[in-house]
């Protein structure tokens, strides 16, 4: 029975490249070693060695979490710690910390070994697998299952392996659901032919832009602590974000209609730095991968209904909900689409539409 469990360990991680990984990667990551990926092993971790009731090694480790005091996805890490500590009876402790910057600070900082994971979005595609960050660009699939189940195929394995051994963190091979993306405007955009021209603000991202403008939208690049005022003053006609991003920002406001383009599902992440692993037993790494799977699940699905909420406050502060035609929308954006697959990205839409 253990040796299942810990199979499933590694398969979360997705550490499986190849036969005999087990082995290989029990060596590296079990409590009496650490992983040596030809640099220097650094001791500047913060851990502490004191030993535990429980008859091991009692490990302190610090996550750092890009999103605010109070989010829900800090919440969940934060029952999760708790869970853990009782769990592993105390031989490791868990804090989350909001206070490391973004998710470009906090995976440099994990890769140092200043802190000892992440709670991010997707940077770590951006940063370690560029040419998969289909995976988070608008229009590339029918739903979010198919999203999901994009992320765990062997196209990331590169990828998790680049942030393995370059970035010294691994990924937790469980996305957290953080809810569509929609599209807010003074009209309804129930077909691709209604944004033709319109300003619509977007992420700094360029794949995101050139999709928008090859639908046919204006797309604009606006920092999002500047949105309402551009919004509000017309610099920008319409923007795109998930429901409940739209109510706190009171986005509501200054745009009329909320049409449900569901061209994205946004999500959230965890990393484990390797140094901090290594120092942590078999048992307990599978006892904090587990844990923390199991409410990344079931905080996805709370996201989901609460997503239906927040469509619903939206509706009663006077915003237009918009049915629109998707299937108009995939297919006015299968062509910039398939620019980008044959320009900058792998594999080709046709594989990625077929998960």
């Amino acid at each position: 029975m253990r040796r299942q469990s810990r199979r499933s360990f590694m398969e979360q991680l997705g550490l499986l490249t190849g036969t005999g990984a087990i082995a290989s990667m029990a060596g590296c990551m079990g409590g009496s070693g650490s992983e040596n990926d030809g640099t220097t092993e650094s001791d500047d971790s913060d851990t502490d060695t004191t030993e535990s009731g429980g008859g091991g090694q009692s490990q302190s480790l610090i996550i750092g979490s890009v999103f605010p005091s109070g989010h829900v996805i800090n919440e969940m890490a934060k029952e999760w710690a708790s869970s853990v500590e009782e769990e592993t009876e105390g031989r490791v402790a868990i804090t989350i910390e909001e206070s490391f910057g973004g998710e470009k600070e906090v995976m440099e900082q994990t890769q140092i070994g200043s802190i000892d994971g992440t709670i991010i979005g997707t940077r770590w595609v951006i940063d370690y697998d560029p040419k998969n960050f289909w995976v988070e660009s608008p229009f590339v699939f029918e739903g979010w299952e198919q999203q999901r189940r994009a992320f765990q195929t062997e196209f990331f394995d590169d990828g998790r392996q680049r942030l393995r051994e370059q970035g010294k963190q691994m990924l937790v091979n469980e996305p957290v659901y953080r809810g569509y993306r929609h599209t807010t405007g003074n009209k309804a955009f129930e077909t691709p032919e209604d944004i033709q021209g319109i300003n619509l603000r977007v992420p700094d991202l360029t794949p995101w832009v050139n999709i928008w403008s090859g639908i046919g939208a204006s797309p604009t690049t606006v920092a999002f602590d500047e949105l309402y005022s551009a919004l509000q003053q017309g610099v920008v006609d319409a923007q795109e974000n998930p429901a409940e991003t739209v109510r706190s920002a009171s986005l509501y406001e200054v745009q009329d209609y909320y049409t449900l383009t569901k061209h994205l599902a946004s999500t959230g992440w965890f990393t484990l730095g390797t140094q901090a692993l290594s120092n942590i037993s078999d048992e307990d790494q599978t006892t904090m991968v587990d844990s923390l799977t199991s409410s990344i699940q079931e905080l996805s699905s709370s996201i989901a209904e609460s997503e239906s909420q927040a469509i619903e406050a939206l509706k009663e502060e006077g915003m237009n909900i918009v049915e629109p035609d998707r299937d108009a929308w995939l297919e006015a954006a299968k062509e910039p689409l398939q620019t980008q697959f044959e320009e900058n990205w792998e594999p080709s839409l046709e594989e990625v539409r077929n998960i």
